[in-house]
């Protein structure tokens, strides 16, 4: 793979690192965000991605598990963890990200010239700003 595909695809793993974040939340959290995934952890401490619609109804959890339609009850649930978005984790990559860019492009701008002004007889102008050829 181009270097340049290779940093492209990093930083995209980076910013979608810090866009989000996995947050535990209680049942009723559950029902009041309504969101697309839940992972629940269950009494066998297994993991299970439950997709949505996602419904509480009464005691039993309501969704989408592997693609098949499962009525989960709560009391054999420990956790529920929801993907919720990290906004200061986001400014600050967004952050990062723009000041590496600006200093990335102060560096070709500056590499450029050299920083010294040579003269007619290959002297340096900017040391020595009274040689003839710098008149």
């Amino acid at each position: 793979m181009r270097p340049r595909i290779c940093y492209a695809l990093f930083l995209a793993a980076l910013a979608s690192a810090g866009c989000h974040t996995m947050k535990p939340v209680t049942l009723d959290q559950v029902v009041a965000l309504n969101p697309d995934r839940v992972w629940v952890t269950e009494a066998d401490q297994s993991v299970v991605l439950v997709t949505g619609p996602i419904n509480v109804m009464g005691d039993t959890l309501v969704g989408y598990v592997g693609g098949t339609y499962e009525e989960i009850p709560t009391g054999s649930l420990q956790q529920f963890v929801v993907q919720r978005p990290a906004n200061t984790r986001t400014a600050l990559l967004v952050s990062a990200i723009a000041i590496g860019f600006g200093g990335f492009a102060y560096a070709i701008a500056g590499s450029v010239g050299g920083g010294k002004t040579p003269n007619a007889l290959g002297g340096d102008c900017d040391k020595h700003p009274d040689d003839p050829g710098c008149l």
